[in-house]
């Protein structure tokens, strides 16, 4: 009897999942046939990724510490500090693409030290954009370096040493921050010819701290050609780097035209040689087109018509295989076209000393002299500023999975003092 009662439960319990497996069957099968609406409706698949093609990651950083003593432009006496500004730290990601380019993406931010004020932040974003490189063309969108920033790079201690003799300036700036000269919101387009020639054309939004005009779109557009040597034979090319760039800047105001700033410069070896090279720089700004006739504030400064001259000569020696060592002189003057006593002129001498891959032990004196109308507006006051610095700089990089090379990489934003 429970033999046969057990038979009967297992017919039942094989015929129910018989049924029970059609009737999934037809949930399934039965909508492919179906004309209802909701069924017809194509549903987004997700892009398979490929699991052996991870993207090569590379990180980044400069350390920048100095002890400091001077009468900067807005100390009322000589003081002594610590100064950290210019140090940074980026990330940054790339991968080959399907048409065999290059996308990859960066981000980083740098301290401002005593830039930043009291209560202020002592960061800055400096980058954060996209960038496709292919073999002749390179798009790049976001946060960046200003192109006209480094048409020529003057070996000081930090990139804003010196600045408003050796930058471009932007009338869009407060002037708390340096750095706004320097770094924008961009997108550019660069072609070349076999890595030698490069146009690059590009709108940028500028950082608006003076808050002028109401317009907080693009706010300047310009293009520069740049030329430089084969890679790897920079000391045995008599120019290793020349260009030139024109640049339009829409501040309004008493600039309702638009302010105009022609720019050109370049590298030039004196001896060709890879252990003990010298080589000068050279670079004119001529800025043009507002009708400023005297300085109300720092931002002025940034706008009225000028013409600023920098130069720097520069002995790097670098031994096979022994710590090297850099000696500079950097020089600038700038005249105002527009108004009276209101020219400037400065100088840094700077000496690094290679204590080992990255790590350098670097000094600086530095002056700028202003006169009585740059000065009210610039300086409050002060003529004659100088400092003294002494300090150690730190540069290093590291690249995870490395399988490619895009010739923008996330440690080339920033200088280094010394070839690694």
């Amino acid at each position: 009897m429970n033999l046969g009662k057990n038979r009967r439960f297992s017919g039942a319990l094989v015929g129910r999942l018989v049924v029970g497996g059609l009737m999934v069957l037809w949930g399934l099968v039965g909508p492919l046939g179906s004309t209802s609406t909701w069924a017809l409706q194509a549903q987004p698949v997700p892009v398979p990724e490929d699991s052996s093609l991870s993207p090569q990651i590379n990180i980044a950083g400069v350390g920048v510490a100095t002890g400091t003593y001077g009468r900067g432009s807005h100390q009322d006496t000589a003081q002594g500090g610590i100064d950290y500004s210019d140090s940074t730290l980026q990330f940054g990601a790339a991968q080959r693409l399907y048409g065999q380019g290059i996308g990859s993406m960066g981000f980083g931010m740098l301290t401002l030290g005593s830039d930043a004020g009291n209560g202020g932040t002592p960061f800055f974003l400096s980058q954060a954009f996209l960038d496709y490189q292919g073999e002749t063309l390179e798009v790049l969108i976001g946060r960046s370096d200003n192109p006209t920033a480094h048409l020529v790079d003057f070996p000081t201690l930090r990139d804003d040493d010196l600045f408003t003799l050796t930058n471009p300036l932007s009338p869009f700036s407060n002037g708390a921050v340096a750095q706004d000269h320097r770094y924008s919101n961009v997108a550019q387009i660069t072609l070349n010819q076999g890595l030698r020639f490069f146009e690059n054309i590009h709108i940028q939004q500028l950082v608006n701290t003076a808050g002028v005009g109401t317009n907080a779109g693009v706010n300047s557009f310009g293009a520069t050609f740049q030329y430089l040597a084969t890679p790897g034979m920079e000391a045995f090319t008599r120019v290793p780097s020349g260009g030139v760039g024109f640049e339009h800047l829409m501040p309004g105001g008493s600039a309702s035209g638009g302010v105009h700033q022609i720019y050109g410069g370049g590298v030039i070896n004196l001896n060709e040689s890879v252990t003990n090279r010298w080589d000068f720089r050279l670079q004119d700004v001529v800025s043009f087109g507002s009708d400023l006739r005297a300085f109300t504030s720092v931002r002025d400064t940034f706008e009225g018509d000028s013409n600023a001259v920098a130069a720097a000569i520069r002995y790097l020696h670098s031994p096979f295989g022994k710590p090297g060592h850099q000696i500079s002189l950097t020089i600038g003057h700038k005249a105002y076209l527009k108004m009276d006593r209101a020219s400037s002129a400065g100088f840094a001498l700077t000496g690094t000393k290679r204590l080992g891959s990255g790590f350098d032990l670097v000094a600086q004196y530095q002056g700028q002299w202003r006169d009585q109308a740059l000065s009210a507006a610039q300086s409050s006051g002060l003529t004659f500023e100088q400092t003294a610095q002494l300090g150690f700089v730190f540069n290093w990089d590291a690249t995870l999975n490395p399988h490619l090379s895009p010739r923008r990489s996330i440690l080339n934003q920033q200088y280094q003092f010394l070839p690694n």
